[in-house]
């Protein structure tokens, strides 16, 4: 009687063992992006959940970016009027912490794309001061699409090639938002409007797997 119930227990054990490819399910990476004007780095943690016939991984995440960059015009997202112009020049210097999602496809062999968007945050960051204007970054995060963005999110669309089994370089573009909340110190009530900003920086990092 013992054998059938070993073959049983052997059965069920089985598929819930965990195949290599699904031990290390954790990575973290450090990543840095720049062009003319504008620069971000950033450490991140990514969380697989998903595994889906060995090539599709979907996951959670969490990252940390500091963003930089020369004085740039950014856009009035509300209503232009007073002190408040269309743009304001902001030198820009804001640090965010955010929850993300990722999605990355396998290709052949070591290679793979994928792309990640953080969703959901906070940030922080020096103010700065124009005449009248007072800038300070957005304290709440979150993705709404487009120009309803709102503080400090980041996204990577890459290529990833996995030099050593848990080693891997990802190289892309990293396309990015910050938003600034403007307050007219010298209007009655002080008044605010949002500022936002897109930038678009080519960009490499290095992961590790857990």
């Amino acid at each position: 009687m013992a054998r059938p119930f070993a073959a049983i227990a052997l059965v069920v054990a089985i598929p819930c063992a965990p195949l290599p490819a699904q031990q290390h399910a954790i990575w973290v990476d450090a990543s840095g992006g720049v062009k003319s004007g504008a620069q971000r780095v950033a450490l991140s943690g990514w969380y697989r959940v998903v595994h889906l016939a060995g090539r599709l991984e979907l996951g959670l995440g969490a990252r940390a970016t500091a963003y930089a960059g020369e004085p740039v015009g950014y856009i009035n997202r509300e209503s232009v009027g007073g002190n408040f112009a269309s743009t304001v020049l902001i030198d820009p210097a804001v640090y965010a912490l955010d929850a993300g999602v990722f999605g990355e496809l396998k290709l052949i062999g070591p290679v793979a794309v994928g792309a990640n968007l953080d969703v959901l945050g906070v940030a922080t960051g020096p103010r700065r001061r124009t005449g009248p204007l007072e800038a300070k970054p957005e304290a709440g995060s979150y993705f709404a699409y487009s120009s309803s963005d709102h503080g400090a999110l980041n996204s990577e669309f890459y290529v990833s090639w996995r030099i050593v089994p848990r080693v891997r370089l990802r190289g892309g573009m990293s396309h990015y938002v910050t938003d600034y909340t403007v307050t007219d110190a010298a209007a009655a009530g002080s008044p605010s409007r949002r500022y936002q900003k897109f930038q678009t920086v080519p960009f490499l990092a290095i992961g590790l797997q857990l």
